[in-house]
């Protein structure tokens, strides 16, 4: 059972925000996160954000692993993982829900999140490599799933990204009969994550 924290004003950490992510450490998703985290000034002896490392390739699992790491109530606990060849998604929202655990899901890929950052588009792709394909043609970016910069060579348009992730995300919402959101495409809420991580920094 996750314990109670402390009263403020020792040093115990008093926020946390923990990120899983597929697959490898070096892969694009973890890669990005850790440079997005590095780059925001958290008071160390306070606030409490940061990747953990797996080898995970499945949204359940990654669910159940969250929920093991858990060390207090209010610990936020984000997974985040891609459409692109996963079948179990209803299982992995329902479970995700009942732990209070949030999802930054991307349809049809993570790469579809980097893409916002040169345009808007509605295309629904097949494949990952069609979206790698458009970055690299469309927008001359080399981009590639094991680059450790990518976030460096983005950040400069986040807002962009953002503001066309919400636009997908209504248009979405808008047009589809259904309300699943892992049977959208495209699809990406990685705004919301990012969002949750720059709360952490406002005033109490």
């Amino acid at each position: 059972m996750p314990r109670k924290r402390k009263k403020p004003g020792s040093r115990q950490i008093e926020k946390k925000l923990l990120i899983f992510c597929e697959g490898k450490k070096d892969k694009s998703e973890s890669a990005y996160f850790k440079a997005l985290i590095k780059d925001y000034e958290f008071p160390g002896n306070q606030i409490d954000v940061r990747v953990v490392d797996t080898i995970i390739n499945t949204g359940k699992e990654l669910v159940k692993l969250a929920k093991l790491e858990q060390e207090f109530p209010d610990d936020k606990l984000w997974i985040v993982y891609d459409k692109d060849g996963y079948t179990q998604h209803a299982q992995t929202f329902d479970a995700a829900k009942r732990s209070n655990i949030q999802i930054a899901f991307s349809s049809i890929s993570f790469e579809f999140w980097i893409l916002l950052h040169f345009e808007y588009t509605s295309r629904a792709y097949d494949k990952s490599n069609d979206i790698i394909h458009d970055l690299k043609h469309k927008h001359d970016f080399d981009y590639s799933k094991a680059d450790k910069n990518v976030y460096a060579l983005t950040k400069k348009d986040i807002q962009k990204a953002t503001n066309r992730a919400i636009l997908i995300q209504k248009h979405q919402k808008d047009s589809c009969t259904h309300s699943k959101i892992y049977k959208f495409n495209p699809y990406t809420n990685i705004n919301e994550l990012i969002l949750d991580i720059e709360k952490l920094l406002e005033k109490k």
